[in-house]
């Protein structure tokens, strides 16, 4: 607990008493959990948070109780969410999302930062025209050719046995919409909307939508692949149907946030107590703060209508 301390915080506080909105809960963002990891994430939530399915997010955000709220989101659509952490957050009554990236569970090929993380560990090191942060500047096609030109280079392909790689699939999906869970859209090939043309951006967002419309019967929520947006793209999205956008700004939310700007605290597969108590405080005071999509952007407090940076 030193950590937070350090931060102005303890164990016992991880809501602030300075700010004039009192959040009403957290929306916390994931990616692939262990059986046991998912238990110790869920442990420590627990502590703090009530456990919220998605149908009831709208109402906390308008009528917030004593005892905040955390809803579990999980990204992407690996098929470790379909055979391990869904199954284990079932065992526990825990709700969640998941936002699945649509065309890699219809054809099962690689997402995008699997093929250049399987040339990391391959190499020992990322070439800098590879590294994730400069990946994420490039339009999708420029980004997918720079990766099929090292993948043949180095003979490298991502093991599509590891659940933790490979997609579910869409019947794996539908299962878990059958016992509760929500699935959500998530893109179609993952692109980074912000470094696509509008209309190839639009597209992405209206193509995931129908997918996921077609397979589980309803899209009621997206979430920007790797958090870049515009008020544009959002807007698309909510003609599109949807009712709730997901971005991946750290921070906890209250009633001044729109629908289509709801920010998500990201935490990692190895994060333990301390540091999911770390981050949960750091989110929790509602400044400057720099979003982990790898971008080195940084998000402000949003303030009523105006435009988010």
């Amino acid at each position: 607990m030193k950590l937070l301390n350090l931060v102005g915080w303890s164990s016992m506080a991880i809501i602030p008493k300075t700010r004039q909105t009192k959040p009403t809960g957290v929306i916390v963002n994931e990616h692939t959990l262990t059986a046991s990891q998912t238990r110790l994430h869920v442990e420590t939530l627990s502590r703090w948070f009530d456990f919220i399915h998605y149908d009831e997010l709208l109402n906390r955000l308008s009528r917030p109780r004593s005892r905040p709220f955390c809803l579990l989101t999980f990204d992407d659509g690996k098929r470790s969410n379909a055979t391990i952490t869904a199954p284990e957050l079932e065992r526990l009554g825990v709700p969640a999302v998941f936002y699945v990236t649509t065309r890699f569970l219809t054809d099962g090929s690689p997402l995008w930062f699997d093929r250049s993380d399987a040339i990391r560990r391959a190499l020992g090191y990322a070439p800098p025209e590879l590294d994730g942060k400069t990946l994420k500047k490039l339009p999708f096609t420029l980004l997918n050719e720079r990766l099929d030109r090292a993948c043949a280079e180095y003979q490298v392909t991502p093991d599509m046995e590891c659940d933790n790689i490979r997609p579910m699939s869409w019947e794996e999906a539908r299962g878990m919409a059958r016992r509760g869970f929500t699935i959500g859209a998530h893109g179609v090939k993952h692109t980074v909307l912000t470094c696509e043309t509008e209309a190839d951006a639009l597209f992405e967002i209206r193509q995931s939508v129908e997918d996921v419309k077609k397979e589980i019967g309803e899209c009621r929520t997206f979430a920007f692949p790797n958090g870049n947006y515009t008020r544009r793209l959002a807007q698309h999205a909510l003609e599109c149907g949807v009712e709730t956008i997901m971005t991946t700004e750290p921070m906890w939310v209250d009633s001044s946030f729109p629908p289509w700007r709801l920010p998500r605290v990201q935490f990692e597969d190895w994060h333990g107590r301390a540091r999911i108590e770390l981050k949960l405080a750091a989110a929790a005071t509602g400044k400057l703060l720099a979003n982990p999509d790898g971008t080195g952007r940084r998000y402000r407090k949003y303030k009523g209508a105006n435009c988010p940076q």
